[in-house]
């Protein structure tokens, strides 16, 4: 009888555990970093276990025997909500940057030239995976990863493991509809240079080919604008980091904002 007591005393704490795991699992895993590719799924899970033991010693003390199913189903829909959107408001610029690159190669015509990501899982263009990776590393050093650990071990302190949600504001509509927004803004600012000097190529190997028909403008031009593409993107790159930063400073420092916005919060009162 002893022994059965303590194995529903063990069973309730590695649920609960695992209740602590799922905010932080979907939140890391929402960016191209934590991909099955990149990071062995030993290491990944032993890291989201450890940040989820912190997070377990911080919170209350919780009575996981009051508990029932449907208590338990809610609190893990609750925690899948708030790892979504701590991810996203962390992945929205990364992902944009390689939407930026992919618009280029568009531009420039090498959109066929598919190559596999190991950051995403899935295919992209040559840009876009040059994009991607410098996005992604750069992340990591400017501590994009330290601040979204911290954010969402913060996220704890809003939302503890054991309150349930009140349910989504229509607040948390515009909100996302802003965050699309930038989506597509940042995605523009990054490609908008070389797209206007892609654009300028294309113009005068038109007037070329109309005087050197005998030229074939098309791989004449796609050289170009390749190249040129590389030079204006190496010339932009401090740019691109000073962009980067601060898009990282915002997004962590409005992140409470963010989850109040959208969720509620039942410690702010």
């Amino acid at each position: 009888m002893e022994l059965l007591e303590q194995y529903d005393v063990l069973s309730s704490q590695v649920l609960l555990l695992a209740l602590s795991a799922t905010r932080i699992a979907v939140a890391f895993l929402m960016l191209p970093l934590f991909s099955n590719e990149l990071i062995p799924a030993l290491v990944r899970n032993s890291i989201f276990l450890t940040l989820a033991l912190i997070a377990v010693v911080v919170q209350p003390a919780i009575d996981v025997q009051v508990l029932d199913s449907a208590a338990w189903i809610s609190l893990f829909a609750k925690e899948v909500m708030i790892g979504i959107v701590v991810g996203v408001f962390f992945g929205v610029y990364l992902w944009a940057f390689e939407a930026a690159g992919v618009l280029i190669d568009t531009q420039i015509g090498s959109s066929m030239a598919m190559i596999f990501d190991p950051l995403s899982g899935h295919e992209v263009t040559l840009f876009g995976e040059f994009l991607s990776l410098w996005v992604n590393y750069l992340f990591m050093a400017a501590g994009g990863l330290l601040l979204l650990n911290g954010a969402v071990l913060e996220s704890y302190v809003l939302f503890p493991l054991n309150e349930p949600l009140d349910g989504l504001r229509m607040a948390s509509v515009r909100l996302f509809e802003a965050e699309y927004s930038s989506f597509f803004t940042l995605m523009l600012m990054l490609a908008s240079p070389i797209v206007v000097v892609i654009f300028a190529i294309d113009v005068c190997m038109g007037l070329i080919n109309r005087y050197a028909q005998q030229l074939n403008v098309l791989f004449l031009s796609m050289s170009l604008k390749a190249l040129a593409a590389l030079l204006v993107l190496i010339i932009l790159m401090p740019f691109l980091v000073d962009l980067l930063r601060d898009n990282i400073a915002s997004h962590s420092n409005g992140i409470e904002r963010y989850l109040n916005v959208i969720l509620g919060s039942g410690q702010s009162g």
